[in-house]
């Protein structure tokens, strides 16, 4: 039996990442059945292995780059930890009303975490998983699991000024970005992820260079000539990320696109030639969107997908 519980917000890195794990991340509860070896999960959705099986695991080195996610084998807390280089950073979750985070380093396959309230964690990475314990949580302590999320990643935040938003969705190896001021600036991107570094490229001189640290992207992003900012972003949960729609409004050929954060809030435009103006409102339930009365479809943006038109 699975369970689909929540991922993360925008913050000073880890302050809600557990919400992000109860809304996007599939797990297999303690002694029930994982999803199918070969089958390709959805966006954001991850299998976790039996929890408490940690003491039997032989310890790998850890990836230079990775998100583990899963729950305790009492069913206690959720878990989710990062890893970039040496270090690492953790947000543990009994539920919706509170969260507890945690860094620390990484030596090897080893991973030791703790916070000023005394709460910690010690784990070992094993092939695609860490196993380990929580110790001080609550007054108690107990073994977790997790997996190593490999599929797609969406971080979304603004930069230093506010001047835009951006959304950056990565999928294994690539990554495609979006930016935009909500008025006339906006950029699409795509690129490459190698280890914890992040490389984006589009017309007109836009770019973007982040760096993944704890659950988060840092850099700069450049929108156009003149318009490059400093950026911080968030591992965010559904709704957040990149919408597009591509249709046809009065015979000319029209590109919508929005970079959704996890609140819902909506930064987008409508460019058709080279007349820009304000998305509409999207309906982050359905992808409908009404343009001059008609109504239309948008899709999620995934991060192995061609945006940048040639």
């Amino acid at each position: 039996m699975s369970r689909r519980a929540p991922l993360i917000t925008l913050g000073s890195v880890l302050v809600l990442a557990l919400i992000f794990l109860l809304a996007n991340t599939q797990v297999a509860k303690p002694g029930g059945t994982a999803a199918s070896a070969g089958t390709t999960p959805s966006a954001g959705a991850w299998t976790t292995p039996s929890a408490g099986a940690g003491t039997t695991q032989a310890t790998t080195s850890a990836p230079s780059h990775a998100l583990y996610t899963g729950r305790s084998s009492g069913d206690q807390v959720t878990v989710a930890i990062a890893i970039n280089g040496r270090k690492a950073a953790a947000d543990l979750n009994p539920g919706l009303a509170s969260q507890v985070s945690l860094q620390g380093s990484v030596d090897g396959g080893r991973v030791t975490l703790t916070n000023p309230n005394g709460v910690g964690i010690s784990g070992a990475v094993s092939g695609q998983a860490l196993f380990g314990t929580v110790t001080g949580f609550l007054g108690q302590s107990f073994p977790f699991s997790a997996a190593q999320a490999v599929v797609q990643a969406v971080y979304t935040g603004r930069s230093s000024g506010n001047q835009v938003t951006l959304a950056v969705v990565t999928q294994g190896g690539k990554a495609a970005g979006y930016v935009c001021n909500g008025r006339n600036i906006e950029a699409w991107m795509q690129g490459s992820v190698n280890g914890n570094q992040v490389s984006l490229a589009g017309h007109n001189g836009a770019s973007l260079s982040g760096s993944l640290s704890g659950l988060a992207m840092f850099g700069t992003v450049t929108a156009g000539a003149g318009l490059s900012f400093p950026f911080s972003a968030a591992l965010s949960p559904h709704p957040a990320g990149i919408y597009q729609a591509r249709i046809a409004v009065n015979g000319l050929a029209t590109r919508i696109g929005w970079a959704v954060l996890p609140d819902g809030t909506q930064v987008g435009l409508v460019v058709a030639g080279s007349t820009k103006t304000p998305a509409p409102s999207l309906n982050l339930s359905n992808g409908s969107f009404t343009l001059d009365g008609t109504s239309y479809q948008a899709a999620p943006v995934a991060g192995n997908e061609t945006v940048v038109l040639p």
